[in-house]
């Protein structure tokens, strides 16, 4: 009667062994793939960042070029920015 006490038991005892094996492997696979699903989102969001400072890095660059172009112009070849009453404006009309 002890053995089959015992044996109830181990028995017991390894199917509660394996349940909680399972449903801790459950758990990590789940973890895992949410895990890998916030990466590719964040791989997707950190595309889009670079995308968009690329731009803006060559806006900056273009309004630093323009910047030098008008010193220069202004500094080397003595060029100065008209005022309202001397600037000239032309009317395009396309037939």
């Amino acid at each position: 009667m002890l053995s089959y006490r015992l044996t109830f038991i181990l028995i017991s005892l390894l199917a509660l062994l394996a349940f909680v094996s399972s449903y801790k492997l459950v758990l990590q696979i789940y973890d895992h793939r949410d895990t890998f699903s916030n990466l590719e989102t964040l791989k997707l969001k950190k595309e889009e960042l670079s995308f968009q400072s690329n731009i803006l890095i060559e806006e900056v660059q273009y309004y630093k070029n323009q910047i030098s172009l008008r010193k220069f112009a202004s500094e080397n070849l003595g060029m100065i920015i008209p005022d309202n009453q001397q600037r000239v404006y032309f009317s395009r009309r396309i037939d």
